[in-house]
């Protein structure tokens, strides 16, 4: 069984009511939904957590579960993982049940990531799974008031090993990892790497533009949850 936790605040310092944002006439707490149901059985929990009546009432619209947070979770510098455990704790999942966090600032998931990131975890492949994207970027570092480069010498493009970073996008881990570790994923962690379309996190009324500009391309591979 999976329990699939949408953690959606209402406030935003970026964009105002950020997680009701639409991408292609769809919200963002919307697309993780579709997403969610894309990936549920008949018997999987889809959870959205909020303590914003406008995004519980979202969810319903939806027909899956809004659960009410209390405000000591609502805050800029809340952690997830405590947003999950109270999920959580309204139920009682079963040791090897998974847990599937998906965040809706990352509306251009595409089915084949989601199926990927389950699949490693339920067929036992690895204890976690996660999103990540390539980097191939030259990072520098602040020396008092000048700069210098965190590397020695200047590799081609081309030649880089490629750095791995976070989509933010989905985290999936067994329920007994969680709870014996309190974080969204431990143990053996495999990746699923994302195109680059896809690995847009939407913090920023650019992010928000990029991704409408995108938009039409994804929503050809969705269509048939649009209808």
């Amino acid at each position: 069984m999976k329990y699939i936790i949408i953690p959606a605040r209402g406030g935003s310092k970026g964009i105002p009511k950020k997680n009701l944002q639409k991408v292609g006439n769809i919200s963002l707490v919307a697309w993780s939904i579709i997403h969610a149901k894309h990936i549920a059985l008949d018997d999987d929990e889809i959870i959205v957590s909020s303590d914003s009546e406008e995004i519980l009432n979202e969810a319903r619209k939806y027909n899956v579960t809004g659960l009410l947070r209390p405000e000591y979770l609502s805050k800029d510098e809340t952690f997830t993982e405590p947003v999950m455990n109270h999920v959580l704790e309204n139920y009682k999942p079963n040791n090897e049940d998974l847990v599937v966090l998906l965040q809706p600032t990352s509306p251009l998931r595409r089915k084949k990531t989601l199926e990927k990131a389950i699949k490693l975890v339920e067929t036992g492949s690895a204890d976690s799974s996660i999103t990540l994207k390539d980097n191939h970027l030259f990072f520098w570092e602040q020396d008092g008031p000048f700069v210098r480069p965190k590397y020695t010498d200047r590799p081609r493009r081309q030649d880089m090993e490629p750095q791995l970073s976070e989509t933010g996008s989905i985290y999936v881990t067994k329920y007994k990892s969680f709870l014996e570790t309190g974080i969204r994923l431990s143990g053996k962690t495999k990746s699923v790497v994302c195109e680059d379309s896809e690995s847009v996190d939407v913090d920023s009324l650019f992010d928000l533009k990029f991704v409408n500009f995108l938009v039409d391309e994804y929503l050809s591979e969705w269509s048939k949850e649009l209808t």
